[in-house]
């Protein structure tokens, strides 16, 4: 029995995507370069520019007069700040075949602080490739990318992964059939409240001997999502698409990253389907929706938030279970899983759920606390 959906999928559209599967398989183990480095040195206003466009408003990162009286004596860089030098994910072969790529997850270790001064430099390469089917029989193709981030003395300062699956597409094929929140003044008040009680550790150490393994860490509210948010972490992490004839004709080279507008038939590269409804509609989705990416410089904030200026994120490991759509809310709640208080080392499990009780983000974390005896 033929377990593959056959509605809409034809010989030709298999044959199209086992071609793209053979050629993406001889990359793996290849070094492989889908953008050109965004941030080469870590500045005040990349820093900044970087923070806007992913709602991390830390005064280490932000107050010169601030950082100079922390022990790093200067303005730091957030962690998920890499993810601007070079975005970690991989497409795969370029291809004409209707596969529609959504990101499965994202995870960072970082080997040390970044901060004022830095330069920095990235690698890739397609760390691995396979492919699976889901309960309805569709292709899952599965691209994994593997970045190293460099500094100046070519020292290495962090390394990323990224899962990109590959899915097959054919025509506006649902891909998710939720409707899109409307938020009432009254929850529009309780968001408020909910902002401004957001807390930061800063200055003052959080030792790890006073964290309790089953204790929780504080909430990170972020949302509804906006097409400013989506601008803005475009902004945030570079262009991801250049514009008018250059873009036009760039998008000839790529083909795999192509979507056409349902109005105009005008192809554009697929980031730009995060904000526009007709595009988010040609993906099968009630409406624009989130980039994995993103939803992991929105977690990170929850734990440097928490940690301090004194603590350090050595790992974040975010996993994407399904989109955040426009209007959605998402609140990050963490718990501490395990201390060793010999090393400092602390292991938090995160989970985002929705104001509708979906849980589209789950994640791990490692964070190293001072320790009050040492």
């Amino acid at each position: 029995m033929n377990d593959r959906p056959t509605t809409n999928i034809t010989p030709e559209i298999d044959a199209a995507i086992d071609s793209w599967v053979a050629r993406t398989k001889e990359l793996t183990g290849k070094e492989v370069r889908e953008r050109e480095t965004w941030n080469y040195d870590v500045t005040p206003d990349s820093i900044r520019h970087f923070c806007y466009g992913t709602d991390d408003d830390n005064a280490l990162w932000l107050d010169p007069a601030y950082a100079a009286k922390t022990k790093h004596g200067k303005l730091m860089a957030p962690p998920a700040y890499l993810m601007s030098v070079l975005y970690p994910m991989l497409h795969g072969a370029p291809m004409k075949a209707p596969l529609a790529s959504l990101i499965g997850g994202v995870s960072c270790e970082w080997y040390r602080r970044i901060g004022v001064g830095d330069r920095l430099r990235a690698v890739s390469k397609q760390g691995d490739f396979y492919e699976k089917k889901n309960k309805e029989g569709r292709r899952l193709n599965f691209v994994i990318s593997e970045i190293m981030y460099f500094d100046a003395a070519d020292k290495p300062v962090g390394k990323a992964n990224g899962t990109m699956i590959m899915a097959t597409q054919v025509g506006d094929t649902v891909m998710l059939k939720r409707p899109l929140n409307r938020l009432s003044d009254e929850a529009l008040a309780t968001l408020e409240q909910t902002y401004r009680a957001e807390t930061k550790t800063g200055s003052k150490p959080l030792f790890a001997e006073d964290v309790a393994v089953g204790s929780t860490i504080p909430s990170l509210t972020r949302g509804p999502l906006t097409i400013g948010d989506l601008v803005a972490w475009n902004a945030g992490i570079g262009p991801s698409y250049k514009a008018g004839r250059w873009g036009f004709l760039d998008l000839k080279k790529s083909p795999h990253a192509v979507s056409h507008n349902k109005v105009m038939n005008f192809p554009v590269k697929y980031s730009q389907q995060h904000e526009d409804f007709n595009l988010a509609a040609s993906r099968g989705m009630p409406g624009p929706f989130d980039n994995g990416v993103m939803r992991f410089a929105w977690v990170a904030p929850m734990l440097t938030h928490w940690m301090g200026d004194d603590g350090f994120l050595k790992r974040l490991d975010v996993q994407v279970r399904q989109p955040v759509l426009y209007g959605d809310i998402v609140t990050y709640s963490g718990k501490v899983t395990e201390n060793d208080d010999a090393t400092g080392l602390v292991k938090i499990a995160i989970t985002g759920t929705t104001q509708d009780g979906q849980v589209p983000t789950v994640a791990t974390a490692d964070v190293e606390l001072p320790r009050r005896s040492k």
